[in-house]
């Protein structure tokens, strides 16, 4: 019996959590019948490959699958044919391949392993969600490694099988473009050793799967053939180049995978009397930025350094967000004139809610603004390469009043950097303590009450109040610091620079403080290995048990706070020197003037050797997970900038929303692909909130085959849909309160609530239903 696709009264939300049920010790349900394997989502099957072995006449079609990590059952395309059968259908297309791990595309269009028409419509599974498919096993013990069919030719009349298996992967993920290591492939059931995903193959004509966008295809995506390939534009075709002559033609290419989980052996688990716990999805920033009014735009100051781009810096007073940089307007739209053309440049202030510009705040300053920091009376704290504030002359270093912008007399500080032919500049404040930090190029410090000058070579301590530099700081770094931060306790202040030694002590790059009277290194020992020679380092940030460092060669590392042992270390290639990071006690940011890959557990630049864990597709800012160090995938923003710099300046604001600043062009939001964001965007907290718990689950009549479950619902800010269990599986979903469902097994059942995000409630505890009993 052929199964297809249908309309379905048990309508099926995708989800990509991992639902582990609470195990008992009871025994799972039976198996299903074999006969009807994959039939009915309350039949669902582990995989396509156990509907083949339960049914070897099984023909290729959609079939209902279900394993221990799916959150519930759902309807997927099984190539029942092909060397044996048994391959579920995880991605599809032409040229409009993504590297990102939410995939691409409905799901339900992979229930068919066509486009019809033919276009470049692209579908791929979440990667979460062929994870879960995978029932946890790695992908690089997948017996059959992955498999891709693509089409020889532009009618779509002849195909091609490639075959091949990772040496060293763990999770799935779509960035083939990177270098993970392969053990071995084939091409047509020809077989060779060894290459990577990025290129591999034997010839440059089609034994050839070449991964890396190329200019002359308008840099699309896609599984191509060699240089020697050409395909045709036309919009219909299966083998697509964008002009005649153009090699590395691109085929449409189905994706397949033969996971071998059977429905007895899958690690279903009976569900205790209390039900199922809650799921939330990974506490990150949405990779869609939020749509604001304002933004800012044109150069205004010295563009001869790296890192002289329109945002370089963000300081929240109040309810206002102020951005500094070397911006010349701010103004609403990419073509804004008049009005919504404000000049003034370096700095201005927005609604840190609304976005809206804040015009009431009009400082004037000569040069650009490279550090912000907010004192404990709200002023507005400024650093960088200014040497003129409001018609007065300043040394780099001003506060200014929030409102205004005035100038505030009350804070007087005077900066010096007496090496010859010195460049005076700021590049990092922090409060804390009642002081500010400072990072930079000077040499000394004078203010406040102490108007004679004393040396801080890079680096300063001075009262917030009005400036008097700390009479006992001795850092004495020898090179520039640029960047800096203070831990959660107020007790250590690390630095990131350029520098090589703090006095005669060794400090490569990177140095801890004690902040009290008298301090000194909190650490002789950090000395870290940095990924390659020229290793300045540009960022660092102190969360949890961790302090986070990135800089040059394309490296982000994280240090154990008391050891400072290296924790974990991140690689971003082809491009990625790392610039700005800070976090929300959750997750770390990081930004970068990257748009490739970051490698996991990678130390080595450009080498980044054969030993990493992981290759994850990276936009100029990605997200970490502050407590374990691992990557979170899902935040994969798309942004364009202006001279590819990059990412510059972030922060998260007091409604935990992302700000990042830079050269930034346009960014994607979630109702236009490139919406114009001249110089920064933010980005709001992805919804990790599971809906409420259903309640009063109770039996309202029954049958000899099934009960009808009513319950109370759930509340959620997002679209809900109801999960019913039996005994230790999802066998029905609804959008309604109320669902008539077969009986079987030992008929304990829940209901739990789903959201669109992957957010799944609490189940209500069980109801156990006599069979063939009367309702009462």
């Amino acid at each position: 019996m052929r199964i297809t696709a249908r309309a379905s009264a048990l309508a099926i939300l995708c989800v990509s959590s991992v639902l582990p049920v609470l195990a008992t010790g009871g025994s799972a349900s039976a198996a299903p019948d074999p006969a009807r394997l994959g039939s009915t989502a309350e039949q669902a099957a582990a995989s396509c490959w156990e509907i083949k072995q339960g049914n070897p006449s099984s023909p290729s079609g959609v079939y209902w699958l279900l394993t221990p990590r799916m959150a519930a059952p759902q309807q997927f395309y099984c190539d029942q044919a092909t060397d044996g059968g048994g391959w579920v259908l995880v991605g599809k297309g032409r040229d409009g391949w993504t590297t990102e791990y939410d995939g691409k595309g409905a799901a339900s269009a992979l229930t068919s392993p066509d486009t019809s028409p033919m276009s470049n419509a692209t579908v791929q599974l979440a990667s979460g969600k062929v994870d879960a498919l995978l029932n946890g096993q790695r992908v690089d013990a997948l017996t059959d490694g992955v498999r891709l069919r693509r089409a020889t030719n532009a009618a779509g009349t002849t195909w091609q099988e490639v075959r091949f298996d990772y040496s060293n992967r763990d999770r799935w993920v779509w960035t083939f473009g990177a270098e993970h290591y392969l053990s071995s492939y084939s091409f047509d059931k020809v077989s060779r050793t060894g290459g990577q995903t990025v290129n591999f193959g034997t010839d440059n004509l089609y034994n050839r799967v070449y991964n890396t966008p190329v200019r002359a295809q308008g840099f699309r995506q896609g599984f191509a053939f060699g240089s020697s390939v050409t395909g045709t534009s036309a919009s219909s075709t299966f083998l697509y180049s964008q002009a005649g002559s153009t090699g590395y033609a691109l085929p449409y290419t189905q994706v397949y995978l033969r996971p071998q989980v059977r429905s007895t052996d899958a690690g279903f688990a009976q569900i205790g009397d209390s039900g199922t716990s809650a799921s939330s999805s990974p506490a990150v920033a949405n990779s869609n930025a939020d749509a604001l009014p304002w933004h800012v735009s044109g150069l205004a100051g010295s563009t001869a350094a790296e890192g002289n781009v329109e945002v370089q810096a963000f300081t929240q007073s109040g309810s206002r967000m102020y951005v500094g940089g070397n911006f010349r307007y701010a103004q609403r739209a990419a073509a804004s004139t008049g009005v919504d053309q404000v000049s003034q440049p370096f700095l201005a202030a927005f609604d840190v809610s609304t976005g809206e510009l804040v015009q009431t705040f009009r400082p004037v300053l000569n040069e650009q603004v490279r550090a912000l920091a907010t004192l404990p009376n709200g002023s507005v704290l400024a650093g960088g390469d200014f040497t003129v504030v409001n018609g007065s002359t300043v040394t780099n270093v001003v506060a200014l009043d929030p409102t205004t912008g005035a100038t505030d007399a009350s804070f007087n500080l005077k900066l010096e950097n007496r090496l010859t032919g010195g460049v005076l500049r700021v590049n990092a404040l922090k409060v804390a303590n009642n002081e500010v930090y400072l990072a930079g190029a000077f040499t000394h410090l004078s203010g406040g009450t102490k108007p004679a000058t004393a040396v801080y070579s890079r680096s300063g301590a001075i009262a917030a109040v009005d400036g008097t530099p700390r009479a006992d700081w001795k850092a004495g770094l020898n090179g520039t610091a640029t960047a800096l931060d203070v831990s959660a306790d107020g007790k250590r202040v690390y630095f990131a620079g350029y520098f090589t030694q703090s006095g005669t002590t060794p400090t490569s790059k990177v140095a801890v403080f004690h902040t009290g009277l008298n301090g000194g290194l909190a650490s002789t020992t950090w000395n870290p290995t940095w990924s390659a020679s020229a290793n300045y380092q540009q960022a660092i940030d102190e969360v949890g048990s961790r302090v986070w460092v990135g800089g040059s060669e394309h490296s982000m590392f994280s240090f154990d706070t008391t050891s400072f042992a290296r924790l974990s270390g991140n690689i971003m290639k082809a491009h990625g020197d790392l610039q700005s990071v800070t976090n929300d006690g959750k997750a770390v940011y990081a930004g970068c003037h990257c748009q490739n890959f970051n490698y996991t557990n990678a130390y080595t630049w450009p080498n980044v050797g054969s030993g990493f864990t992981q290759a994850d597709s990276l936009n100029w800012v990605g997200a970490w997970n502050a407590s374990t160090g691992q990557v979170i995938p899902n935040f994969v923003p798309t942004m364009a900038m202006r001279a590819e710099s990059g990412i510059w300046a972030m922060t998260v604001d007091s409604n935990g929303r992302l700000w990042a600043g830079g050269d930034i062009l346009t960014a994607k939001t979630a109702t236009a692909t490139n919406a114009w964001s001249g110089g920064f965007t933010r980005f709001s907290p992805a919804d990790s909130t599971p809906p409420t718990t259903p309640s009063g689950l109770r039996v309202t009549a029954q049958t000899a085959t099934t009960a009808t479950l009513s319950w109370v619902g759930s509340t959620d800010a997002r679209p809900i849909s109801y999960q019913v269990l039996r005994d230790d599986r999802v066998v029905a979903t609804t959008g309604a309160r109320t669902l008539t469902v077969p009986l079987g097994g030992r008929n304990r059942f829940f209901v739990r609530a789903a959201d669109d995000k992957g957010n799944v409630s609490a189940s209500t505890p069980v109801v156990t239903v006599a069979a063939a009993a009367p309702v009462a």
